[in-house]
């Protein structure tokens, strides 16, 4: 597998950058549906432990590449270790909700993840949010609470749902230390230094359940980190093609793929609240993007 590079490449390729945010979030979409499979098999531990390692073996050519140990080097060591703790524990909740929930919806409610990553800007990176993104950020979470339907509070179906929610908050964290952290860090370093922290957070708990897999689970897991690699890979390379604005929407699409796979895989298809509520909170997305791009051409 190439590594991304970190060569800027010319924003003038839309319908090149749309195809590879599309392969990316597929691949993306069909990990996920391994994970389901996977949580079922393993205990989330080993799961977490297992993938980790493999990723970091993955990483190994990259690392090399790019100066080995040299390339590692960061002045914010417990920076990284809080971003990596903030990925267990979205990881932890998302393996989790996929065992409650069908594949579909737990993707729907993973959309939130945009929306708490505007009410986190606020007090984390001091950005300013306007009256038209405060707007959408709630409807978006109305959609949100149309997806996780009057069950919410009752049984497997609500924990499932609580769960989820709590990935997507979990996962918006990290992605704004990705923010604070990007002036100063690569992508290889944060990639690393996730991975390694969330290895070792799965070796940990590696104590207190037993550690058994199938032999026939080691492919699946190795499957699976092949994937997180490639679909990365493919939506770097679409956000290197083409502006966000242009393929950013696409990753919307991770919807369709999770409700054809549900469907193909263990016979599930959201009900019309998760469309309705999916509608909400992929509008809310869009419109913040949208204002996003307005605001920095000098929009008001």
């Amino acid at each position: 597998m190439t590594p991304p590079t970190d060569a800027p490449l010319r924003l003038d390729h839309p319908l090149q950058g749309i195809a590879w945010m599309v392969a990316g979030v597929f691949l993306l979409s069909v990990m996920d549906a391994l994970s389901k499979h996977a949580v079922s098999q393993l205990s989330i531990p080993v799961l977490i432990a297992a993938r980790s390692a493999m990723v970091l073996v993955l990483l190994g050519p990259w690392v090399l590449r790019s100066g080995g140990g040299s390339a590692l080097r960061t002045r914010r060591p417990w920076a990284h270790g809080v971003r990596g703790l903030l990925a267990v524990c979205s990881m932890l909740a998302f393996f989790e909700s996929l065992r409650l929930l069908p594949l579909a919806t737990v993707i729907a409610i993973s959309f939130a993840a945009p929306l708490f990553m505007t009410l986190l800007s606020v007090p984390l990176l001091k950005e300013r949010v306007g009256v038209h993104r405060w707007g959408a950020l709630l409807a978006g979470f109305v959609g949100v609470s149309l997806i996780v339907g009057p069950q919410a509070m009752d049984g497997a179906l609500g924990l499932g749902a609580w769960l989820a929610l709590v990935a997507a908050f979990f996962y918006a964290a990290s992605m704004t230390c990705v923010r604070w952290l990007s002036p100063t860090e690569s992508d290889l370093s944060m990639l690393v230094w996730q991975n390694l922290t969330m290895g070792l957070a799965g070796a940990m708990g590696l104590f207190f359940v037993p550690m058994e897999v199938a032999p026939g689970m080691w492919p699946i897991i190795g499957f699976m980190a092949v994937l997180v690699l490639l679909g990365q890979r493919c939506t770097f390379r679409a956000l290197r093609l083409a502006p966000v604005g242009v393929v950013a929407p696409f990753h919307y699409s991770e919807l369709l793929w999770a409700a054809l796979l549900g469907w193909i895989f263990w016979h599930e298809w959201p009900g019309a609240h998760v469309w309705w509520g999916a509608f909400l909170v992929v509008g809310a997305g869009l419109y913040t993007l949208w204002r996003e791009r307005a605001r920095t051409q000098g929009g008001v």
